[in-house]
């Protein structure tokens, strides 16, 4: 699959340009169920993650989602899990992973950013979501594995 469409004339056609309201085709052609947040942001939930569609850049000109983990460890925790974030980091292109230390609990993301400057096609976002999900969700289960205490730790779909 491309991102550029190429036309009769062997010359690329120009795709369209990235917004925000183009996440809303894409999403709902994939049959997720999405959710506006305050900024305008398009977010879904799936069992232990939730996922936000951005457009990011001055010009609108960077393709971001970043997923977050349902559970929160504790911030006893932040030395191992910087240790298996980094195994991840490591052996995984994507979603590159990070984790931010809060008052007493840790949050853990994922992402995938792509310049997409020159356009996008709607197939390439769709396989672009379809990757985000399903690598995300990869690397939950691959925390939720390394860390078997887990599921002790706060979780914030039981809230």
């Amino acid at each position: 699959m491309t991102m550029f469409n190429w036309g009769s004339t062997g010359q690329p056609e120009k795709p369209e340009p990235f917004t925000k309201e183009r996440w809303d085709a894409v999403l709902t052609s994939l049959e997720i169920n999405f959710a506006l947040d305050d900024d305008g942001d398009r977010f879904a939930d799936w069992e232990n993650m939730r996922v936000w569609f951005l457009v990011e850049g001055n010009n609108n000109d960077l393709m971001a989602m970043r997923s977050m983990w349902d559970v929160r460890p504790p911030i006893e925790s932040y030395d191992f899990m910087v240790e298996a974030l980094n195994s991840w980091n490591r052996d995984h292109f994507w979603p590159k992973a990070s984790v931010v230390r809060g008052e007493e609990q840790l949050g853990v993301f994922g992402d995938l950013v792509i310049d997409i400057e020159t356009g996008v096609s709607d197939d390439f976002l769709r396989q672009q979501v379809r990757c985000m999900v399903g690598t995300s969700g990869q690397f939950y289960e691959f925390l939720t594995e390394t860390f078997p205490e887990s599921s002790g730790w706060f979780r914030l779909g039981s809230e």
